[in-house]
């Protein structure tokens, strides 16, 4: 996935060609952060100060320029990520989450809607989406890693897509878009429904507890 946002290179013109390709995606990353309508080809070309040609020549097409700056969003979102300790407080680790997850998908969401709409034509486009969210989910299993030792193979496996559903950016996005949530708010909400799959009373995701209980703590 990374390769496609190019490492630097010595060559020359290899060089040019890379940071053609970077001006071009950043042109694309700044239309959509802009605007909800997805620019044309010679509109990201204008606003990069290159010729529709030159687009052309570096991206096959318009779903490969979407692969390539979704590849880019995926390599910031990695170095970025934060490593949080297990053994800080349940609460401390929920507010880190939530603002963590907060500050991302207000970053991210411009580019990320485009993302969904090209999954349907770019095969490379979903690869990314799907690395980016596994990427989220793998922060979820360290951070609560305690919590979810502790429960059975089948509950932990519930909880953690609880969880995930709980801080995912198609979360944030229906509250900030559809119910038109401030990001303050959205925040206490993504953390009350966090807290509240971190506190309920032990039910069957504990090891030992029946099958029939349905509360449990993550």
């Amino acid at each position: 996935m990374f390769a496609l946002t190019d490492e630097a290179a010595s060559d020359g013109r290899v060089a040019r060609g890379q940071r053609t390709r970077r001006i071009v995606g950043e042109a694309l990353i700044a239309l959509l952060r802009e605007s909800d309508t997805e620019p044309t080809a010679r509109a990201v070309a204008e606003r990069a100060g290159v010729s529709l040609r030159l687009v052309f020549h570096h991206f096959s097409d318009l779903d490969d320029l979407y692969h390539y700056v979704a590849a880019l969003q995926l390599r910031e979102q990695w170095s970025g990520m934060p490593e949080l300790s297990p053994r800080l407080s349940l609460v401390k680790r929920i507010e880190r989450i939530v603002s963590h997850r907060a500050a991302l998908f207000e970053e991210i969401s411009p580019v990320r809607r485009a993302m969904v709409r090209h999954m349907i034509t770019s095969p490379g486009v979903s690869d990314v989406v799907l690395v980016s969210d596994a990427l989220l989910l793998q922060s979820l299993k360290a951070t609560f890693a305690p919590e979810l030792a502790e429960m059975s193979d089948s509950s932990r496996a519930e909880y953690l897509d609880a969880m995930d559903t709980a801080v995912s950016w198609e979360a944030w996005e229906r509250m900030r878009r559809t119910s038109g949530l401030q990001v303050r708010v959205a925040k206490r909400v993504m953390a009350r429904m966090l807290a509240a799959l971190c506190t309920e009373p032990i039910g069957s995701a504990r090891r030992d507890d029946s099958e029939t209980a349905v509360g449990a703590p993550c």
